[in-house]
């Protein structure tokens, strides 16, 4: 791994080499980021395809969600990503356009019907699994911060899947897509875990971060911003969405 503010410029024989923007994401978020999926997921074949689009040269490196996190705050990266918007991540990171939109729901035991979704205040006293590095909806996040709801932190969304089945927790929250992903994935018996019939408990989107205090992270962000509308124009998003997506 490389330390220090990137955007380094190298003087060699005359020549201004820039080295490639480094970048870095985390596992285990199907169809999202995941260093084993094709292409590592659908948000890095997108972030891939929007530099490529403005000729910008990216190196990819995969970190625990929370240590990339933290990494990418103190300049050891260019950003990281893909990332929800929240309130304490504004106070250090700038954002990007929008990369994907999703809605947010939970997953509980199947059988279990005795938490409603829809009623937010009725959840006090219950334990939800978020992974480390991870956020959920406001509302639920609200009541976090106030203790009103216990919290399980593994490492990934896989251990919380088989925390929730085994009774340590009493549901986790994501989108619908990622945690459907997870139920397949997570190493329980098919049909044991259930996404929750309840409205969306939020609308969010997917973001490109990058540190407020390094010079450079406006540009970079514009810069990707700028290649994501040209891949949106030329049919190249819908394509790698859909192809994330079957």
């Amino acid at each position: 791994m490389r330390y220090g503010i990137v955007f380094v410029v190298l003087f060699l024989s005359g020549l201004v080499l820039a080295e490639p923007v480094l970048l870095v994401s985390g596992d285990d978020y199907a169809p999202y980021a995941d260093s084993k999926l094709p292409e590592g997921g659908m948000t890095t074949d997108l972030v891939k395809n929007a530099f490529a689009a403005v000729n910008t040269e990216i190196k990819i490196e995969w970190r625990p969600w929370a240590r990339g996190l933290e990494e990418t705050r103190h300049g050891m990266f260019a950003g990281t990503f893909p990332y929800l918007k929240t309130p304490e991540r504004e106070k250090d990171f700038l954002y990007s356009d929008v990369i994907v939109k999703i809605q947010d729901r939970a997953f509980i035991k199947a059988g279990n019907n005795k938490f409603d979704f829809n009623n937010i205040p009725s959840l006090a006293g219950t334990t939800i699994c978020l992974p480390l590095g991870w956020t959920t909806s406001p509302r639920l996040n609200d009541m976090i911060k106030n203790e009103q709801i216990k919290v399980s932190r593994p490492r990934d969304i896989s251990s919380c899947v088989k925390i929730v089945n085994a009774g340590r927790a009493d549901y986790f929250v994501t989108d619908e897509t990622q945690g459907i992903a997870a139920l397949k994935s997570g190493g329980v018996p098919a049909g044991s875990m259930v996404m929750a019939e309840s409205a969306p408990l939020a609308d969010n989107s997917l973001y490109l971060i990058a540190g407020k205090s390094l010079p450079g992270s406006k540009g970079l962000l514009e810069n990707f911003n700028k290649g994501l509308a040209a891949i949106r124009k030329n049919g190249s998003y819908d394509r790698i969405f859909k192809a994330h997506t079957k």
